[in-house]
């Protein structure tokens, strides 16, 4: 990743050098265009076109014709921005700077090291400050969460009919990519769960923190006696459908500032919800959460229970596909008899890859712990080169078909809104 960035910049920095090296001396910046009353720059598109490398036919065009293509891109991103103060969408600065925090975290952990670490390479590599970084990432961010917004809220999510979904395959499938050294393979999940027992005295524990709360012990006291909630911010901006029903579902009954008169169950254990703020696509929380921590008997009966299913499916009493219809409680898997759909390897989880690299087809895996459940894999079949099929593939062609709808809409409604904000290119 730093790697990346620098070669962007110095990349950048050739470009602009490369163009000037056998004339006149020439200012290196300028701007490309204004897009009501928003300028794109020069070093902006070259930026730009530097990433569009990659794309497919792209250095295959004139150069001419490559600046004109992404700046048109550029251009129309502008335009889609424009629709933020007319349609006065916004984005919570506390959502905002819990993605930038996310990001920072997952892009040390990707690279083996600290978030001090990470602070110190990109100081001696980008020659900025972490909070500079931070700075030009939150930027992104929140063009890109208004985007988002600007999208959903023209567009929404299209749910194309099946008659549609196979209308597009028929026509755009010799336009689809193949997929190259794939796997299919299934698994079954088995969650390691505490025992009754164990759940009902930490919810009675929770009962009794709610008592106090009633009869007027403060919140933060009990919160920073209690609870088990370690994250950074435990009151961030969450827009709706992105956390656990259950909690989403009753933070949204409650009124400003009201907490929950019962404890409300999760995957991370009991929670008490006090609501901070509300509004139409998300809520603001406050949360007391209770940890429920299974026992050692109680990961031995999960283990058991999948070495039995296990053996149950090699002996022919069940088939795979039905015992992860009844008993797994992987939700992305379970409803499809535990497939994960063709895959191409190298975008396995490596987790995954490592397990089921080392069966054969039609060999169900032992047993593994991954995150908090016992899991067993097994490989259904492998291909060097596979096209996508409506009857395998269903799913993500009705994912195309969708994006494609999707797109076609919003490019109707960027044709129509061109016209209703000021541009001029100056290239």
């Amino acid at each position: 990743m730093f790697r990346v960035l620098c070669t962007l910049l110095i990349c950048v920095s050739s470009l602009f050098a490369a163009n000037n090296a056998k004339s006149e001396p020439v200012l290196l910046e300028s701007i490309a265009a204004v897009v009501d009353g928003k300028v794109i720059l020069r070093s902006d598109l070259m930026v730009q076109m530097y990433q569009y490398q990659s794309t497919p036919g792209f250095l295959q065009l004139p150069e001419s014709e490559q600046m004109r293509r992404v700046l048109d891109k550029i251009i129309e991103e502008k335009v889609l921005l424009s629709r933020v103060s007319r349609d006065s969408i916004t984005v919570d600065d506390s959502e905002l700077s819990q993605r930038v925090d996310t990001h920072v975290k997952n892009l040390a952990a990707r690279q083996g090291a600290t978030v001090a670490t990470l602070e110190k390479a990109i100081k001696q590599q980008l020659g900025i400050s972490m909070a500079q970084y931070r700075e030009k990432i939150m930027e992104r961010f929140k063009d890109e969460m208004l985007l988002s917004r600007i999208r959903q809220k023209h567009i929404g999510i299209i749910n194309p009919t099946r008659k549609e979904v196979e209308e597009f395959y028929a026509v755009y499938k010799d336009s689809i990519p193949r997929q190259y050294d794939c796997l299919l393979y299934s698994t079954i999940s088995i969650p390691v769960e505490p025992s009754s027992q164990i759940s009902d005295s930490v919810k009675n524990a929770a009962l009794a923190i709610i008592d106090s709360l009633d009869r007027g012990v403060h919140w933060a006291v009990l919160a920073k006696n209690h609870s088990q909630d370690f994250s950074i911010d435990t009151s961030a901006y969450v827009r709706r459908g992105v956390g656990e029903a259950d909690y989403e579902r009753t933070a949204m009954r409650l009124s400003i500032g009201e907490w929950t008169d019962q404890p409300v169950l999760t995957k991370e254990g009991w929670n008490i919800i006090r609501l901070l703020g509300k509004k139409d696509d998300g809520i603001k929380t406050a949360r007391i959460l209770l940890k429920t921590h299974p026992s050692k008997a109680d990961s031995l009966n999960a283990l058991h229970k999948l070495d039995s299913l296990k053996s149950e499916i090699e002996k022919g009493k069940i088939s795979f596909a039905k015992a992860a219809e009844q008993f797994s409680k992987d939700t992305e898997t379970s409803y499809r008899g535990g497939s994960f759909g063709w895959q191409e390897r190298k975008f396995i989880e490596s987790v995954h890859s490592k397990i089921i690299s080392s069966l054969i087809s039609g060999e169900i895996s032992k047993p593994e712990m991954m995150d908090g459940s016992y899991r067993i894999f097994r490989l259904d079949s492998e291909a060097q080169a596979r096209e996508y099929n409506l009857e395998e593939d269903y799913n993500i062609i009705e994912n195309m078909a969708s994006s494609f709808m999707s797109n076609k809409k919003l490019q109707s409604l960027i044709d129509q809104w061109r016209n209703e904000v000021y541009i001029e290119v100056r290239l």
